[in-house]
């Protein structure tokens, strides 16, 4: 059976960390052959990165772009595959934007995140995001 509480850990701090640009965490987090692909409601995949070095690159040039504050919110979280060595997770995240006019929210989206026991620790091995909407 999954560690689910670490897999859930990592699913919320995932968030946090980017918020707070401690994007550091995310080496840790990733496996190096890891893929995350993204898909936008109505329109498919438009996006699939192939390697943690890419995954990487889209997450420093996104979080260099902005100049703004984020707060990516995970809930919802089930596990729809669970053994010794691999899980798979569905969750929903919200997206809100901290503005002077207070919160507002920018897209709300589904991650699939599929996680595998690697060198005893839990690596997240395939991450596909399907967005509600762009933003």
């Amino acid at each position: 059976m999954a560690d689910k509480q670490t897999i859930t850990e990592i699913l919320g701090k995932m968030g946090w960390a980017f918020d707070n640009n401690k994007l550091d965490y995310y080496e840790t987090v990733y496996a190096d052959d890891a893929r995350f692909t993204v898909s936008m409601f109505g329109m498919g995949q438009v996006a699939d990165y192939q390697s943690k070095a890419t995954i990487m690159d889209l997450y420093t040039t996104t979080k260099t772009a902005q100049n703004d504050h984020r707060r990516h919110v995970i809930t919802n979280i089930f596990f729809t595959e669970d053994t010794a060595t691999t899980a798979t997770v569905v969750s929903y995240m919200t997206l809100f934007l901290k503005g002077a006019e207070g919160m507002k929210l920018l897209s709300t989206g589904e991650y699939t995140d599929k996680f595998a026991l690697i060198g005893g620790a839990w690596k997240l091995v395939h991450r596909d995001l399907m967005l509600d909407a762009a933003y």
